[in-house]
């Protein structure tokens, strides 16, 4: 199975091993509101044995034997590398970017799990990159491992830095610039696309729980992640040259969160707007730490 594959269902989970929990969504897939969420919740434990008691539990309470899912690979189980895209065929292009990063990996280059996706092209630098995302086997494994014990059925592995590609608010921003800027309790991930596609992806050490700090008398935080964000959009607009980020969308909506909203308006010519999941008062929203399940519960869905 390779990291990136992908099967089309009636109805997926997207689940995410977390330090303190497992976080799980399922949304429909099939043609009646594909991408409309069915059900989402964090479920605390931590350490691997508790969580997937954790999870083959919820599984069990919902009824959702046999259910797809795609799985996230937490971050610290997986290393992502940007390298020249090699001159192959496609057919083989991952034993050719393995190659490439034997050197760069900690660990045998025949005992990893490689998969990789192309990066845009700069009109300033023609040469091709492509991210190449490496795993140890035996971490794969006991991912694998760990869903089929759930009675979920794995559809694909995938990464955090590609899930928010699949929410509908990307997949509308066809022929603009997009940054969104999603935060959890002590770190943020801005990821830009163009036309869709990803462009740049960037974590930085400021979360939730930094800007709850912020007060009348001190927003050096909020001054802080302004520099970060203009730091990623400054990075876009001068190496790709196709025109500045015009939508910046939030997630989460908080009371803090709409208050540093309100900070970047004041400072920027962003059109904010938060990411929002629940259509009407019937609709289930999202739990806050559900977001990234929740992104790769859409894989391959038409929105």
């Amino acid at each position: 199975m390779g990291l990136f594959s992908t099967a089309k269902k009636e109805s997926q989970i997207g689940v995410d091993f977390l330090p303190d929990g497992v976080a799980v969504a399922q949304v429909q897939a099939g043609k009646n509101n594909p991408g409309g969420i069915i059900r989402s919740e964090f479920v605390n434990a931590a350490g691997q044995d508790a969580q997937v008691e954790a999870l083959t539990e919820w599984v069990r309470r919902n009824g959702l034997y046999k259910t797809p899912c795609v799985c996230l690979i937490a971050g610290d189980d997986c290393d992502v590398y940007q390298v020249e895209r090699p001159e192959v065929d496609d057919s083989e292009m991952i034993p050719a970017v393995t190659w490439k990063i034997k050197d760069l990996i900690n660990y045998d280059v025949t005992h990893a799990v490689v998969d990789s996706y192309p990066m845009p092209v700069s009109s300033k630098n023609n040469q091709q990159q492509v991210r190449v995302v490496a795993s140890r086997e035996a971490v794969i494994s006991s991912y694998v491992n760990s869903i089929n014990s759930t009675a979920l059925v794995l559809d694909a592995l995938d990464v955090h830095e590609l899930v928010p590609s699949n929410l509908h608010a990307v997949q509308q921003s066809t022929e603009k610039s997009l940054a969104l800027l999603t935060l959890n309790s002590g770190n943020g991930l801005l990821s830009v696309y163009h036309d869709t596609d990803l462009y740049v992806s960037r974590d930085f050490m400021i979360g939730i729980d930094q800007l709850e700090t912020t007060s009348s008398e001190d927003e050096s935080v909020f001054d802080a992640l302004l520099l970060e964000l203009q730091r990623s959009l400054d990075y876009f607009e001068s190496f790709y040259d196709i025109g500045s980020v015009t939508d910046l969308r939030i997630f989460p909506q908080l009371k803090i969160t709409e208050k540093m909203a309100m900070y970047l308006q004041n400072l920027t010519n962003f059109d904010i707007d938060f990411i929002a999941f629940a259509d009407d008062d019937n609709s289930p929203g999202l739990e806050q730490q559900c977001f990234h399940a929740y992104c790769a519960a859409l894989r391959g869905l038409s929105l």
